[in-house]
Formats: structure tokens, sequence, C-alpha cells
């Protein structure tokens, strides 16, 4: 047995007549004694906090002091903002989905509430920090787990919980007038900066539950001697001090600046003019040569052809990837701050294997990282610093000169809204969509590394497409799919298992717009869009023996990768075994949209909810 906080819905309920109700509590609040007795305090705010079953209605708050009848302006003690929650979750919905306020979540998980069988603290800011710490927690890094059971004794295992972002990211969900300004925040609350002004054993205890605060640097038996020493002037400095992401916060010193692209034509080597400042110092541009934060670092200009959607054919080393040029090497210095980069790989002319000369369109980026010391005085601690990455379309032979962009499909700040700062590849990609899909294109898969991967994938498959719509899909459906995604990673050294254990993702998955801009997740799909290779044949440098899957049956099995569903796709023309050829004599033609297309019987739109 265990004593928990609940509601009631036995009292009587008066309708009157005018659109509004009264509902009387079965309950005495001035006489409480069962299960426990609790003092009546009507000086104090007191909160009323309904939930309705059977429809969408979320959950009315209303706070107030019982002796003076005040309302406005009362003590709420509202910490983090349900707005902030359902940047993730969306929306927040527990309990059988009535119950997604968290004003309404307090009310029970206080303080005074546990849950029996696992002896666990269900106090929110105990269960949410646990919870989302999950597999980082030091007593599951022990070896134990964290364990909720819920109702009808059903077990909730949180110890393999992946947090999409850096956990001392605090503001992410908590934020006040005080913190407002750190990158993360969603939404104020009253009470919002708690976390680093009001420092709790249960609050800070929840993530850091490898601490005896018995022993706590002389034993601690409550909260008053927090604040002597976590705080401004305390020795280990405030929360927030210890909450710092220095490597996130040293990104703001780095700024690359692509300025010009030129010779772009046929059989040229593009020429890029770029700059590289520190926007703390006014864009002062730095020394790659001779300045710190270069030495060891890495600065790499990549080249993508072309945008109707990348494919990189014939860029000459046999792979999809775009085609890279170091900088840090082989760029000169113009001597006014500026650089001057030629591209090792000149833009396809048709010469060289599969014959092809490239048309349309390119785009060029620059990814890497810098160096800096982020380590206290006496202690250094030299890292690598992401910045944000740069891409410049440039024109191969339009009409008119001018360059044509890719779609967007993407908005980063969709994808940041959980993970932050998207950073990939050891800290050599971060937050640029369309620097992503140069190399995630229709023609990539991981062949090259699968062949001598330490630790073979065991999906049988000869390769994996790395396809961004392929790719980004599988992973986030890691919950939906019958067959987890299997992808080789760099060198060969780790194989990435995208399976429910490793991905949690926490929204509705059905609901494209939470990272989709505008329509572009409707079907029919853009013209450009490509088939996403799956085998690249015998040649790789040639697409032209590639076995593909068309377009929208990549997309869609992406997610339903059941044979059912592939089977319904193959009965309306999508191709599971489809080549160029078959695509462009119009053998493998998808009718996807006749069903699934705008205000049509299966419309993308009602069939994911979305209206």
């Amino acid at each position: 047995p265990a004593i928990q906080a609940t509601s009631e819905s036995g009292g009587t309920l008066v309708d009157n007549e005018d659109g509004t109700y009264r509902y009387t509590f079965i309950s005495d609040v001035t006489n409480i004694t069962t299960p426990i007795a609790v003092e009546y305090e009507p000086t104090l705010t007191h909160r009323i906090a309904m939930q309705f079953s059977g429809g969408p209605v979320t959950n009315p708050v209303f706070d107030w002091i019982p002796a003076t009848g005040q309302e406005a302006g009362v003590f709420s003690n509202n910490v983090v903002a349900t707005q902030s929650c359902n940047s993730c979750h969306d929306p927040l919905a527990l309990h059988g989905g009535g119950r997604q306020e968290v004003g309404y979540c307090v009310t029970c998980h206080n303080p005074g509430t546990s849950e029996p069988n696992s002896q666990s603290d269900m106090d929110f800011k105990v269960l949410i920090h646990k919870i989302h710490r999950g597999t980082n927690l030091p007593s599951v890094q022990a070896g134990g787990s964290y364990q909720v059971y819920g109702f009808r004794d059903s077990l909730h295992d949180y110890s393999e919980v992946n947090y999409p972002q850096d956990i001392r990211n605090c503001t992410k969900c908590h934020a006040g007038s005080a913190t407002s300004s750190v990158t993360g925040t969603n939404v104020l609350t009253s009470e919002g900066d708690n976390w680093t002004e009001v420092p709790t054993q249960s609050a800070c205890g929840s993530c850091h539950d490898d601490v005896d605060f018995a022993m706590h640097f002389g034993g601690q038996t409550d909260d008053s001697g927090c604040l002597s020493c976590h705080s401004v002037t305390g020795d280990p400095g405030s929360v927030a001090n210890s909450h710092r992401d220095r490597i996130r916060e040293a990104m703001a010193e780095f700024s690359v600046n692509l300025l010009s692209v030129q010779d772009t034509g046929v059989g040229n080597f593009p020429r890029v003019t770029f700059s590289v400042t520190n926007p703390l110092l006014n864009n002062q541009p730095y020394d790659l040569a001779n300045d710190a934060a270069w030495a060891g670092a890495r600065l790499a200009m990549g080249l993508a052809l072309d945008t109707d959607d990348y494919t990189n054919t014939g860029l000459g080393s046999g792979l999809p990837s775009y085609a890279q040029t170091n900088a840090l090497s082989n760029a000169i210095a113009n001597g006014d701050g500026t650089y001057t980069l030629t591209s090792t790989t000149a833009i396809p002319d048709g010469t060289n294997p599969p014959g092809r000369t490239a048309s349309g369109s390119g785009m060029v980026t620059m990814e890497g990282r810098g160096k800096k010391d982020v380590g206290e005085p006496g202690s250094p601690d030299i890292q690598n610093i992401p910045f944000t990455q740069p891409h410049l379309y440039f024109s191969i032979d339009e009409d008119d000169g001018n360059a044509v962009p890719r779609r967007e499909v993407v908005s980063i700040d969709n994808c940041n809204s959980c993970h932050s700062v998207k950073v990939n590849h050891g800290n050599n990609r971060t937050n640029n969509i369309q620097a992503c899909v140069g190399c995630h294109n229709p023609r990539n898969t991981d062949a090259a590394v699968r062949a001598i991967a330490g630790t073979p994938p065991s999906d049988g498959k000869v390769e994996q497409s790395i396809d961004f719509k392929v790719l980004i899909h599988g992973l986030h459906a890691s919950a939906y799919r019958e067959n987890p995604i299997q992808v080789v990673g760099f060198g060969g050294f780790s194989t990435h298992v995208f399976d429910e254990e490793e991905v949690q993702y926490p929204g509705r998955l059905e609901n494209c717009k939470t990272c989709h801009q505008g329509n572009s997740y409707r079907l029919p799909l853009e013209s450009g869009v490509l088939a996403t290779t799956i085998e690249s044949g015998s040649d790789p440098v040639d697409p032209g023996d590639d076995i593909m899957v068309t377009a929208a049956s990549s997309a869609c099995s992406s997610c339903h990768d059941s044979s059912i569903a592939q089977a319904h796709m193959e009965q309306n023309g999508g191709d599971f075994s489809a080549t160029e050829a078959s695509i462009a004599s119009g053998i493998s033609t998808e009718t996807c949209q006749v069903c699934h297309g705008p205000q049509r019987q299966a419309d993308v739109d009602a069939v994911h909810r979305l209206e």
C-alpha cells in the first residue's frame, strides 16, 4: 500500500441552465483525516483542476486563496509551461489522454505521492527529471534500472530513454525572467527560474541520483544549506553555471561565411571565396594558418550536384557523397580576411565515368569544427567546437544564369525544437538540412563501409539507403516499424541499430507537420524527387544499374515497412525493383495521389489526422 493523491467525480453536478454548472465535492477540504490528516490552510493558494474523458478537452486550472477570495496574482508555483512540453510531445497526454496540462499533472504528482511496487517517488519534478535522463541516470549507468508501475500494475521501464539533446539544457523546459536569454527557452513561467535559484535535494537528486545527501559535504538534512554552496558566490558556483554547455556557448565564436562561388560551368573547378569570423568580436576574421582555434581543426568544402535532387554523379570518387576539398591546406589568403578555395573536383563534363555531363544548379557547403579551451583556469580542456554550416547555390548552365535552390522540405528549427542543436558526424556537420541532403541523397548507401563493418548488421541487406527521406523517417519511426533500420557508420567501426531501445519518438508520429514545411509532405511529390537506391549495382560510379524504390514508395515505406504495406504500394504503381530506365520509360509510375492526394478518398491529411 501507498498513499497517493487522487481525484473525485462522485459529487453533485448541477446544471445552472445558463451554460454553467456547479459541482459540489463529496470531500470536505476543511476536515481531511484519511488516509492521512491534511491541515486546512485557507491563507495559502488552493487549486481546482478538471479532467474530461472521451474528447479533445484540455484541463482547466483555477487557483485562488479561500480566506480572501483572491484570484489574480496569487502564488501558483508555475515552474514549467505545458507549451514547453508540447514542443516535443505533440501533445503531452497521459493516462488515456485526458491529462494534458502540467498544472493538472502536479495536483496528483506531488511530493506526498509514491508508487508502492518500485518505491519510486511520483513527485512531478522527480518523475520527469528521471524519465528524461533515462539511460544516463547514474544509477542506470551503474547497472540499475528506473522503473515505475502504473495502472493495473503495468510496468514502465524508462532505463533506455535517450533524451535528444544535452540534458544540461534546463531552459528547454524551465525559464523565467532571469534565464529567458538562455537558448532553448520555450515559454516563461512565474517560477521558471527555480531550477537555478531554488535548488533542492529532490529536484537535484532526481538527475544526480548517485548523491547521498546525508554524506554530501558534511551531511545535508534538508534544503536549507543548498544555496550556501550552489550560488553565484559559492565554491561550485550557481546551478546555472554548473549546467553550462561550454561547447555550445563557444559556437557563438565561429561563423563560416560563403561569399561567392565562381567558375561553375561544365569542366570548371569551382572557386569559392569565404571568410571565418568571430561574431562576438565584431566579426573579426580568423587567421586560418596561425590562430590556435584552427590548429588541428577541420574545415572542408563540399560540392553537390544537382539541386533537383542530389546524386553527385560523375564527381569522381565513386561514391554519391559530395566531393570534398580540404580548406585548411588548400585555401589561399586574400589579404583582407577572406580566402579563396578552388575545388579539387571539376563540374562533370562527361569525359569521366559514367559519361554524364552535369546540368542545372549545384551547391557548395563548408563543414568542420574549430578548437577552443573550454576548461577552467588551470584546468585546460581543448574541445572541438562545431559551427553552423553555410551553403551557397550556383548555376551550372541555367538559362538565365541564376541558381535554382533545392526545395526546402524540413525546417532545422523544427528539428531543433527537440534536438536544440543538431550536430552529427563528430561535430563536423551542424544545423543545416540543406547541407545534410547533399550527402544523404537518393543514390547514397552504406555499401562502402558495410563490407568492412566491425559488427555486421543482422538485417541481411547488401546495403542500406541513407537517403534523407528514408533515414530520418525510418529512425524516428523505430517504435512503428516492423524491422529497425541498421546503418554502418564511419569507417565501418560501428553499426547503428535504430530500434525502439535506441530511439523513442516523443511526439505524434503521424503528424508530418512536426518536421515538414508547408505542404511538402503531400502527394504527389515534386517532379524532381528521385527514386531511392537500395542496391548500387556492379558499377558504383554508374547509377544506371542501381536497383531503386520509386520516390513516394521510398518515403512511405520508410515508416510503413510491412510486406502488406509494400504490396499495397506495388498494386498502385510503386516499384521496389525499379531502375532509371524503367522510371524514364514510364513502366515504373506511381499512382499514389489518385487516392492519397489532396481532397481524395485517403488524403494524407486525413489518414495522418492532420485536418
